[in-house]
């Protein structure tokens, strides 16, 4: 079966009406980003605190280990986890140790890797623990394996206590 031939005039169309659909997508993203941000405001300390309290429910060690702890790909949380139990409880930098997980694949990668997260957190080198190498086939494929840094890992040194009193406070919200 032999398609039909399109006449340029109606390519020209296609593409330019393409090209304007887009154009009104990014814009419409960017007034809909702002208004989201206008709504969130200037955020309290009280916003803060519950904002990693969520944070935490959602992402970081419930279960039965005692250890307060968090792991994430995303460089953004893992920078807020940090900045949150900084600024609500007092945790300095040298009261956390840090691992980073990846595929094995990325062997020849492990010292880029830890530099990379060591950068972003502000946590020396010498607080990271031996960096774990999963043993599995790669479930995703990354269109640029070079900017695939895994996950991190972010425990509190004797952080039990404040575990229990950050659970606490979860507990508060599932009230709701």
């Amino acid at each position: 079966m032999q398609l039909p031939v399109t006449h340029p005039n109606t390519l020209a169309a296609l593409r330019a009406a393409s090209r304007q659909k887009h154009t009104d997508r990014v814009q419409k993203e960017k007034r809909l980003g702002k208004l989201g941000m206008t709504a969130v405001g200037k955020l309290s300390r009280r916003d803060l605190f519950i904002a990693g309290l969520a944070l935490y429910w959602g992402e970081g060690y419930k279960g039965l280990s005692q250890e307060l702890g968090f792991t994430n790909s995303d460089p953004v949380m893992i920078r807020f986890f940090i900045e949150w139990l900084w600024r609500v409880y007092k945790v300095s930098p040298d009261k956390l140790i840090l691992r980073v997980s990846i595929n094995g694949s990325h062997l020849s990668r492990v010292v880029e890797v830890e530099r990379y997260w060591s950068r972003l957190t502000r946590v020396p080198l010498n607080q990271f623990t031996k960096t774990s190498l999963i043993k599995t086939a790669h479930k995703r494929v990354y269109g640029n394996e070079s900017v695939h840094y895994g996950t991190l890992r972010v425990k509190v040194r004797s952080g039990t206590d404040l575990r229990r009193q950050i659970l606490g406070s979860i507990q508060k919200l599932k009230m709701i």
